[in-house]
C-alpha cells in the first residue's frame, strides 16, 4: 500500500495539487527518492491531498511488468512545469552492536539484523514557466529517516576438549 501512496503523492505533487497530509516511513525506502514517499498503515499515518484546482479531476493507476503509474487527469489552465526535488541536509550512519551467543561456536558470527543508515531530508516542488524559468521554489517536506543499529552475533560456545584415559587404562590398550 506504501509503495500506491508514494507513487500517488508524487502524482499530485507533480500536478501542483495541495498536500493535505503525509508521512514519511521510519526507515529509507528502496522503490522511491528520499523524501517523496507517503506511507499510509491501519489505524496509523494517511496520505491526504486535496484538489485545489477549480475544475474536476480523475486519479488513473496502472499496474504492468512490476511498475506502478499514478497519473492526474485534469484541465490544464496554465504552462507551468513542475519539478519534485530533494536535498540531503544530514546522514546519519547506523553502528554495530554485538550480542554474544552461547549455542553458537566461539569464533563465528552472523549478522542478525541489517544496518540502515538515517537521514534528514528537505523536499521542494518547484515551478516553471513554459520557457523552463523557475518561477517559485517552495519547501514541500522535511522527512527524517531513522538510523538502525547493525546487529552482529558472536560464539562464545568453547568446544569440549577430548578427556584423556588415565595412564593405566592406555597401558592396558597397548599391552593387548
Amino acid at each position: 500500500m506504501c509503495q500506491v501512496s508514494s507513487t500517488l503523492y508524487s502524482a499530485t505533487v507533480l500536478a501542483n495539487l495541495e498536500i493535505v497530509q503525509r508521512q514519511n516511513h521510519t526507515y529509507e525506502s528502496t522503490y522511491i527518492p528520499l523524501g517523496m514517499d507517503a506511507t499510509v498503515s491501519w489505524g496509523g499515518p494517511d496520505y491526504q491531498f486535496k484538489n485545489n484546482t477549480k475544475y474536476p479531476i480523475k486519479v488513473v493507476t496502472s499496474y504492468s511488468g512490476g511498475v506502478l503509474t499514478c497519473q492526474i487527469w485534469g484541465t490544464k489552465t496554465d504552462d507551468i512545469i513542475v519539478k519534485f526535488t530533494h536535498e540531503v541536509l544530514a546522514t546519519i550512519n547506523y553502528g554495530t552492536v554485538k550480542k554474544e551467543d552461547s549455542t553458537m561456536a566461539a569464533g563465528t558470527s552472523m549478522v542478525s539484523v541489517t544496518g540502515e543508515t538515517g537521514y534528514k531530508v528537505q523536499s521542494y516542488r518547484e515551478l516553471y514557466d513554459a520557457n523552463g524559468k523557475l518561477i517559485s521554489k517552495s519547501k514541500e517536506a522535511y522527512s527524517v529517516y531513522s538510523k538502525r543499529d547493525q546487529v552482529v552475533v558472536v560464539g562464545t560456545k568453547v568446544a569440549e576438549k577430548k578427556q584423556e584415559k588415565p595412564a593405566e587404562e592406555k597401558k592396558q590398550e597397548e599391552t593387548k
